[in-house]
């Protein structure tokens, strides 16, 4: 039977609350951020050619996650989860700063956006895993799955109220001034983490060969059954499920027919969906999470993705389900990477997590997003669907010969 708690006893953690709070703040203008990206991408091409750049562009910002995600891990257990961590921020908000000149200029061209987003994603690689192994750091391993599902909380409570914020902030104060409100939102966590105090497990110089230690957290992964099976139904959901979101700014357009505050309110019914789901993961001991089978999510997933298909504007009310299964099976997932990692590898086995999730989600939308210019976005959520659907049919039905084969054994 599940065991149920206070779904915000990390709180109670002082380094966790200091951090968790401006994080908040820093997510919202994140969200504004992406929301007001997405808008200047699709703008910036025809209607049949939008959903492709979409994916050019997730795929640029993830492919620095694909080369540097396991090199991340390394440098991770070496400096410090906080330091990568400052890094990434400072980063980022360098990178918004400049958003912000170029659009208020009115001189922000195509090239200029993928580099930028290039840019964004190397600075991404090496932001998940650090950010994960810094939550990691600094609450008990009691807490961990509480703090999980709180940042979840947070990111989607930003996800749901911040592409709403970036369509009103453009409405009456214009594109420039939304990326320099996200510029603004990183402040408050980066001179939060300088007072942040983490203790970093002592590594002597000698012991640091890079390419023994990247090859060990590898091998570490690939002696863990548990651990595969997490990592492919994390890959399914980072190619098929993400997507959802990804395109919905050119679904947004060409399927429901609606613009940029119809856009915000479909995000936000997603991140509102996400803020509940977060709440009731949150609310979950670690090892009732540990046990959840995360294949119902990913099949929650595609059949809201498949009903959105059916009939687009569904998706205001289908982006909510979504949302909810998308942050359970996360926490689900991050959960049990985290405790099944030793801690002076926990950065190498979370680099490569986020190498499924950052580089498997901008691969993903790449893809599709090239085959919605080609049969159209609105027939490619049919094909996320199906494949997601056909992945939970695939997983029951091995799951059911395992049970038979073991059943036999019994007998005999």
């Amino acid at each position: 039977m599940a065991k149920y708690s206070n779904p915000f006893r990390a709180l109670r953690n002082k380094n966790y609350f200091l951090f968790w709070l401006p994080q908040s703040i820093s997510l919202i203008g994140t969200w504004i951020d992406t929301t007001l990206r997405g808008w200047v991408a699709v703008n910036l091409f025809s209607e049949n050619r939008a959903a492709g750049f979409i994916g050019l562009i997730a795929f640029l910002k993830g492919l620095p996650t694909v080369v540097l995600s396991p090199a991340c891990g390394v440098i991770i257990d070496w400096f410090g989860p906080k330091n990568v961590l400052l890094f990434t921020q400072i980063a980022d908000a360098l990178n918004a700063t400049l958003m912000a000149y170029l659009v208020h200029r009115g001189v922000l061209n195509a090239v200029q956006l993928l580099v930028l987003s290039v840019a964004m994603g190397i600075s991404q690689a090496f932001y998940l895993p650090s950010r994960n192994t810094f939550i990691g750091s600094i609450v008990s391993k009691e807490l961990l799955s509480n703090a999980l599902a709180l940042h979840a909380m947070i990111f989607n409570f930003a996800r749901m109220i911040g592409p709403s914020i970036a369509g009103f902030v453009v409405e009456y104060r214009g594109m420039g001034f939304g990326f320099i409100v996200n510029a603004l939102t990183f402040v408050p966590l980066i001179v939060t983490l300088l007072f942040i105090k983490v203790e970093k497990p002592a590594v002597r110089k000698t012991e640091r060969k890079f390419f023994a230690d990247l090859k060990m957290g590898v091998q570490y992964v690939m002696s863990s059954k548990v651990l595969l099976i997490t990592f492919l139904s994390s890959t399914v959901y980072a190619v098929f499920g993400m997507p959802y979101s990804m395109l919905m700014q050119a679904f947004a357009k060409s399927a429901v027919k609606t613009g940029l505050v119809g856009y915000g309110l479909i995000m936000g019914s997603m991140g509102l969906g996400a803020l509940v789901g977060a709440t009731f993961a949150g609310s979950l001991e670690a090892e009732t999470v540990l046990k959840f089978r995360e294949e119902y999510l990913i099949f929650a997933i595609g059949l809201s993705t498949l009903v959105s298909f059916v009939y687009p504007p569904a998706a205001y009310v289908m982006s909510f389900f979504n949302g909810a299964a998308q942050t359970i099976f996360f926490n689900t997932a991050n959960t049990r990477t985290q405790y099944l990692s030793p801690q002076h590898m926990r950065g190498r086995t979370m680099s490569l997590y986020a190498l499924i999730n950052n580089g498997g989600s901008p691969v993903g939308t790449f893809l599709f997003g090239l085959l919605g210019n080609a049969i159209g976005i609105r027939n490619t959520y049919g094909v996320l669907a199906f494949a997601m659907i056909a992945y939970f049919m695939a997983r029951r039905t091995v799951r059911s010969l395992q049970l038979d084969l073991e059943s036999l054994s019994q007998v005999r």
